[in-house]
């Protein structure tokens, strides 16, 4: 109609989306051709005809927008003033001014003082572009004035983003022919389910169905009302089904590690550059340091031991303590890759920082990708690499911003890149072969054969609004009341588009928790007519349960033991497929049912655990027991103390080497274990030098305890000064209170012979004869005294307190088995003289100083032997049963496994033969 019988008169079809533009023109070549036909959105219709009327300017883009809006805010903030400096002000203000553009007449005669300040910000913003920008209201008016370019104009279901578009619309409507549907579409089935996860994973089979029955990609449309969960649980499950779709990216640029490292870096505080978040960037494994001959990628895992546990940084002048390692010490290398990383960095961010002209920025923001930028893929192709270039290219127009915002802050250039990345084009796939996936508006004026809408209920259609403090209804044009019209009209355009299925689902519940979710009001229609029914909102689910169309997903579980035809009868993804594999057997038999050898074990090991069965799950490695060479060489008493207080913590720490790293931004003060440390370094430098011939004087104790406390403020430099001061003062204080019982011990007739003295290595191994094996012994003894008559004396500082030592005597020399530190330093003793004495001493204040130990007997080494035996027998067994260690005491490792289900492995193993013997001897 629209060609009067003049076939090659130009006509202009005006569609809601550009898919449709797509779908318009295949429809027109199939019936009767497209000659001189030419299929526009509205946006597209704007630009052709103003484009020209409008040159040389060109639309204002967003990024110049904002940067214009933060220079009114820096120069004359207004009612602004207190959060003029915030990035999201100027974020908000310019998302206003871009709506206000498309406004003609923005004249409000009851403005609060906000909104009049939010209209001068606009006015001062975009009028610095006036010369070479124009705006939407603009580019209305003159498309306006030159529709007759278009020719003859069929206006196909018409839909406005906007009061401008609105009124352009209009105008297109009077002049040619409007296409309109008179109906409401009804949907032809229905899915709800009890959250958005299950809802998509449930249309996940739906999808595959028809694909499966021949329904090819592009004829199917998934659109969404809301795009947080729905996007990103939309590319989770097409993922995991391989169902190939075209639509939005669910991880943007912003979200991915280029970017996001290159803001974290650009934003880090480059006076301190602190340790944390410096190997955080890092460890995103973008930004990248080389160094060395070969050349190769600094090593994160030993600079992370190297700044955590050798030398300790927390940021600042820590950094510089890394030049002063010895060159020939094994991390030298390291130390001095990372000293210049931080060097090297801080100078070029300074740059960025203080740089006086936005094209001197955006210099020198290149320069920094162009150093430390590297992408570790080696696909030119690749996502990182592709990051890395889009990112140069936003820095190069940084350069633009010159005379339009204001000069340069770190802030500033940060939120600039910001912009910048939100504006990169953010699609997957080909809509000419893959499943279209959008939000609810790109479905309008489609043609598939499977519309599906999720989403669909009350909350999420219509979407919850609230009026704009910032954009008045009467200002911009659109009442609430219009806009959730605006989204009625999308959902049903949408709806409308599937030519044979229109599938509607939501879901029953929110996966955050919350209140239960009824229907959409716009889908209550569907329900009735599909029921045969009026369905009430109240009790829909019940009125509704027999209804063949409407399909109730009911939850994960169910879904995966039983098959719907009416939604799939595969599975959505591998799984799935698992899962209901093995539903098909009862428990007991399922082990096995599955070619499949991970499912298999973790069925093995959830099976063992539930039953109370020993195995390699939960400690018992005697299938490899050879693999466990603990005892091929010297071990530490302290170490099987360890086993003895929980063994399955003893295997991952000490067989399998596995333990947690201390973060020093962590120690805001002493710990008790370096509290300790530190007490015994005193003690040892003292004694050691009145071996050596120093006077065994108060005046070379507190000489010697300021240089052990001197260096380690320095080593620990998280440790917050009043704090330290605090803790400090208090060892201190203690050291002078141990001297006075030293002194009088000494003059009692007892001499040091040895502290800190090592043994482990020929001639000074002690060893222990077991049945049929021998255990050989290494360590540490804190300190070796000689009374004058001969008698020698072991003695090991403790500096926590005494109660749970209290057992120890000549009878029970381990304490149950618990304790073998001193039976085994008093073995190396009986080499110095016959008549050995094993004590602790506890230098503290709050122990009183009080000492606990017992004569070296025969019977009590008898003891030791037959205690040390048992926990041989279990160790070469390779058993290692989960009990928790009974501490209250924090401890990393064990948090890190789970003492929760420690706690749970350990109690279900209460029946099991093999830990009879350890039940018995350390109890429950």
């Amino acid at each position: 109609m629209a060609k009067h019988e003049k076939p090659l008169c130009l006509v202009t079809v005006v569609v809601p989306t550009r898919g449709a533009i797509r779908d318009v023109l295949q429809y027109l070549a199939r019936h009767g051709g497209v000659a001189n036909v030419q299929v526009l959105t509205v946006d597209l219709a704007v630009t052709k005809l103003a484009a020209p009327a409008l040159a040389p300017r060109v639309p204002l883009p967003f990024p110049y927008l904002a940067a214009s809006v933060q220079k009114v805010l820096a120069d004359e903030p207004g009612v602004f003033v207190d959060v003029a400096d915030q990035p999201i002000t100027a974020e908000a203000l310019a998302a206003a001014s871009r709506t206000l553009g498309t406004v003609a007449d923005r004249s409000h005669v009851d403005a609060t003082p906000l909104v009049r300040d939010m209209l001068r910000v606009h006015t001062s913003a975009t009028a610095a572009h006036t010369e070479t920008h124009y705006l939407p209201h603009e580019a209305y008016a003159a498309a306006t004035s030159r529709i007759d370019e278009l020719g003859e104009v069929v206006v196909f279901l018409p839909t406005a983003a906007d009061a401008g578009a609105a009124q352009f619309l209009e105008a297109l409507s009077n002049r040619g022919q409007l296409i309109e549907s008179n109906v409401e579409p009804l949907g032809t089935m229905v899915i709800h389910a009890s959250d958005a996860d299950d809802e998509v994973r449930s249309i996940t089979r739906l999808v595959r169905q028809h694909l499966s029955a021949g329904v090819p990609g592009h004829r199917i449309g998934l659109f969404f009302a809301n795009s947080d969960p729905y996007l990103r649980l939309i590319h989770e499950h097409f993922g995991s089904a391989g169902i190939k779709f075209a639509g939005e990216q669910c991880h943007t640029m912003r979200h991915r590690p280029a970017a996001r490292s290159l803001r974290r870096l650009l934003s880090i505080d480059t006076d301190t550059m602190p340790r944390r978040e410096l190997l955080s960037i890092l460890s995103e494994r973008v930004v990248t340091w080389y160094y060395g001959t070969p050349i190769a990628a600094l090593p994160l895992r030993r600079v992370e031991r190297l700044t955590r546990a050798r030398i300790q940084i927390v940021g600042g002048s820590d950094w510089e303590r890394l030049a002063e390692l010895d060159p020939e010490d094994r991390d030298a290398d390291v130390a001095t890759a990372v000293h210049s990383l931080v060097t090297t960095l801080r100078d070029d961010l300074n740059a960025v920082a203080h740089a006086a002209t936005w094209s001197e920025a955006s210099r020198c923001v290149i320069d920094v990708l162009g150093r430390y930028f590297n992408s570790r893929s080696k696909q030119p192709d690749s996502s990182a690499t592709k990051d890395i270039r889009d990112l140069m290219t936003i820095c190069q127009e940084l350069g633009e911003l010159d005379g339009v915002a204001p000069p340069p802050t770190l802030s500033g250039i940060v939120n600039a890149i910001s912009v910048r990345i939100d504006a990169v084009p953010k699609t997957v796939g080909t809509t000419t072969s893959a499943v279209t996936v959008g939000p609810l508006a790109a479905g309008a004026g489609r043609d598939f054969d499977v519309c599906i809408v999720v989403g669909a209920a009350e909350g999420i259609l219509p979407a919850t609004r609230r009026e704009d403090p910032l954009l008045p209804s009467t200002l911009v044009g659109r009442t609430l009341a219009d806009e959730i019209q605006r989204e009625k009209s999308q959902f049903l355009a949408t709806l409308e588009s599937g030519d044979h299925h229109r599938i509607v689902s939501f879901p029953r519940g929110s996966m955050r928790g919350g209140a239960e979710k009824v229907p959409s009001r716009w889908l209550m229609p569907t329900l009735d007519a599909l029921s045969g029914n009026k369905i009430g909102v109240v009790d829909w689910q019940k009125q509704t349960a027999d209804v063949e169309s409407i399909v109730t997903v009911e939850s994960f579980d169910v879904s995966t033991q039983t098959v719907d035809p009416r939604i799939g009868v595969s599975a959505a993804s591998e799984t799935e497929w698992r899962l209901g594999a093995l539903a098909e057997h009862a428990a007991d038999y399922r082990r096995g049912a599955l070619d499949d050898s991970i499912v298999n074990a973790g069925m093995e090991l959830r099976s063992d655990r539930l039953k109370g069965k020993f195995t390699r799950f939960n400690g018992n490695v005697s299938h490899i027991e050879n693999a466990v060479t603990f005892f091929d060489k010297p071990v530490s008493a302290s170490r099987l103390e360890d086993w003895v207080a929980s063994p399955y913590r003893f295997f991952v720490k000490t067989v399998l080497g596995v333990d947690t790293l201390d973060d020093p931004d962590d120690a805001a003060q002493l710990d008790p274990l370096t509290r300790g440390n530190l007490i015994h370094l005193s003690l040892e430098r003292y004694v050691q030098g009145t071996i050596d011939g120093t006077d065994a004087t108060l005046e070379h104790l507190i000489e010697v305890s300021e240089e052990v406390l001197a260096d380690a403020r320095v080593d620990a430099p998280g440790w917050l000064p009043q704090l330290w001061e605090k803790d400090s003062s208090i060892i201190r204080r203690e050291l002078v209170e141990w001297f006075e019982l030293d002194r009088t011990d000494r003059e009692g007739g007892w001499t040091p012979l040895h502290v800190e003295r090592n043994f482990g290595v020929e001639p000074d191994v002690v060893v222990l004869d077991l049945v049929g094996e021998k255990v050989a012994f290494a360590g540490k003894i804190d300190r070796i005294d000689r009374h004058t008559d001969g008698r020698i004396r072991v003695t090991d500082y403790k500096s926590g307190q005494a109660t749970s030592y209290k057992k120890l005597s000549e009878s029970e020399p381990t304490d149950g088995g618990t304790k073998f530190q001193l039976p085994v330093y008093g073995l190396l003793a009986l080499t110095m003289g016959d008549d050995v004495t094993t004590r602790y001493w506890f230098v503290n204040h709050k122990a009183k100083y009080e000492t606990i130990g017992y004569p070296l007997t025969d019977a009590a080494v008898e003891v030791l032997k037959a205690d040390i035996f048992r926990v041989h027998r279990m160790i070469r067994a390779g058993y290692f049963p989960p009990r928790p260690p009974d501490s209250f005491w924090a401890n990393p490792l064990i948090d890190l496994i789970g003492k929760a289900g420690l706690e749970r492995a350990w109690s279900s193993l209460r029946d099991v033969p093999e830990l009879a013997d350890y039940r018995a001897k350390y109890g429950d």
